[in-house]
C-alpha cells in the first residue's frame, strides 16, 4: 500500500515537472519512481530460490539426551536479502540453549527466531545442541520468513510448510525400583524364564498332586482309575503380558486430565515393557490414550519379536492424555484375543466400578491381573484378591531425588 502511494505521488511529480518545466521536480519524481519500482521488484523476487532447511543428527532420543540441530538458509540468486527474519515454530518439550525463543499464540509452541542478511549466492548455518526435556512426538515447524527492501517501503513473507519431528521415548525405571524390592509382578528379574503350561495342548494324564490346580482334574479318567487324575499339558517357556495403560486420570470427566499422574503411568508402562522385552516375554500394549496427530486409541499387538520393545516405546512416546473411550471397553475387546493364562499389567491412576468389573471378567477368564497404581497413596477401592503396587509414591520420590541431584 505504501509503495502504491509513493508510485502515485512520484507520477504526479513527474507530470507537474513536465507541465511546469521544473527540472528538479522531474528528477525527484523520476528517482522516486525508480525507487518504487525497485522496491516492487525486490518484494516480488525476495524469496525466489531461497531455501530453508533443518537437520537433526537423529530423530529419536530419550529424555535428557542432546541432539545436534542445524538450521541452514541459502540465497541462490543475484538479488541479496538485506534483512530476513526466520520464525520457526518450536515445541515446548525441547530446549535450544543459545537460541532466541519467544512466546507464541499457543501454549504448546514457541517461536525460534533468527535475524540475518544474505548476499547473493550466500549460505548461512546455525548449529545448536537440542535438549530433549519431555516425552512426546515433537514437531518443529512450519517456518515463516520475512524480509523487505533496502528502502523500507515494503515487507514480504514466505511460509514453508515442511516440518521435522523428534520422537522422545518415555523414561524407563528398573522394575526392581518401581515395585516392592523383594518381588516383581512378572517374576524374578534374574534367572531363567518361567516355565508355564499351554492348556490348549494336551500331553498326557498322571496322578493328581496337591500342588495341581483343581481345574486341571480329569474327572472321566478319575472315574475309570478310581483315583484322582490330572491333565498334563505341553510346557512352554514364555510369558504373555498385556500392558494396559489407563489414560483416564480423574474420577469424573469434568475434572480434566492430571498430567503428572499420566506421565507417571506412561513411565510405569514403559518400565514394564522394558522388563518384558529384556526377558524375552511375549507382550503387547493396549490403551485408551490417543496418539499424537491421530484420533485413534493406542494398541500394539502382542509379539516376542526383537523390535517389539521399540514399537511399544514409540507408541508410549506418542501417547497423549486424551481419552476417546473408557479403558474397560478397550480391555473388553482385547480379552477375546488374549492367550490363555496371559498376565494383564494394568497401569492406572484411578479405579472405577467399570474397570473393576472388567478386571473380574479377566480373572474369571483365567488371566492374571496385576495393578500398578500411579496415583497418590492407595486407590480408594481395592478389590479383594487383587495385588496392587503403589508406584506413584516411588516415582515421585525418584523425581525428587533426581531434581536434588541436578541442583
Amino acid at each position: 500500500m505504501r509503495n502504491e502511494l509513493w508510485l502515485t505521488a512520484s507520477g504526479l511529480m513527474v507530470f507537474v515537472g513536465l507541465v511546469a518545466s521544473q527540472g528538479l521536480l522531474l528528477i525527484v519524481g523520476s528517482l522516486a519512481i525508480i525507487v518504487s519500482l525497485a522496491a516492487r521488484v525486490w518484494d516480488r523476487f525476495a524469496f525466489q530460490r531461497v531455501d530453508h532447511r533443518r537437520q537433526l543428527s537423529q530423530g529419536r532420543a530419550f529424555i535428557g539426551d542432546s541432539i545436534e540441530y542445524t538450521v541452514t538458509l541459502s540465497n541462490e540468486k543475484l538479488l541479496p536479502l538485506i534483512w530476513v527474519d526466520i520464525q520457526d515454530a518450536f515445541p515446548q518439550g525441547l530446549e535450544l540453549p543459545g537460541a532466541i525463543l519467544r512466546g507464541s499464540n499457543t501454549d504448546v509452541t514457541k517461536q525460534h527466531t533468527i535475524t540475518t542478511s544474505l548476499l547473493p549466492y550466500q549460505k548461512a548455518s546455525w548449529k545448536y545442541s537440542l535438549r530433549c526435556m519431555s516425552r512426546g512426538y515433537h514437531r518443529i515447524g512450519p517456518v515463516r520468513l520475512r524480509s523487505g527492501d533496502i528502502f523500507g517501503f515494503s515487507a514480504s513473507e514466505a511460509n514453508m510448510s515442511r516440518v521435522d519431528y523428534v520422537l522422545v521415548y518415555p523414561r524407563i525405571v528398573d522394575l526392581g525400583q518401581l515395585v516392592f524390592p523383594e518381588e516383581h509382578p512378572l517374576g524374578q528379574a534374574k534367572g531363567p524364564k518361567p516355565i508355564l503350561q499351554d492348556t490348549t495342548r494336551f500331553l498326557r494324564q498322571r496322578d493328581y498332586l496337591s500342588t495341581d490346580p483343581m481345574k486341571h482334574i480329569d474327572w472321566k479318567a478319575t472315574a475309570r482309575r478310581v483315583r484322582l487324575q490330572t491333565k498334563v499339558f505341553e510346557p512352554v517357556v514364555s510369558l504373555n503380558v498385556l500392558i494396559a495403560l489407563n489414560a483416564t486420570t480423574s474420577e469424573h470427566a469434568w475434572q480434566g486430565s492430571n498430567r503428572r499422574y499420566f506421565e507417571r503411568a506412561v513411565t510405569a508402562a514403559a518400565s514394564v515393557a522394558h522388563h518384558a522385552g529384556g526377558h524375552g516375554y511375549t507382550f503387547g500394549l493396549a490403551s485408551n490414550a490417543v496418539a499424537s496427530y491421530s484420533g485413534k486409541w493406542i494398541t500394539v499387538p502382542m509379539s516376542a519379536s526383537p523390535s517389539q520393545l521399540n514399537l511399544v516405546l514409540e507408541a508410549l512416546a506418542m501417547a497423549g492424555p486424551y481419552v476417546v473411550t473408557p479403558l474397560s471397553e478397550v480391555l473388553r475387546e482385547e480379552r477375546a484375543s488374549l492367550p490363555t493364562g496371559a498376565t494383564v499389567m494394568l497401569v492406572t491412576a484411578v479405579m472405577n466400578r467399570a474397570l473393576i468389573e472388567e478386571i473380574e471378567q479377566m480373572k474369571d477368564a483365567g488371566h492374571r491381573v496385576e495393578v500398578l497404581f500411579a496415583g497418590d497413596g492407595a486407590p480408594p477401592v481395592q478389590p479383594p484378591g487383587l495385588r496392587i503396587y503403589r508406584v506413584g509414591r516411588v516415582l515421585e520420590a525418584l523425581d525428587a531425588h533426581e531434581s536434588t541431584s541436578s541442583n
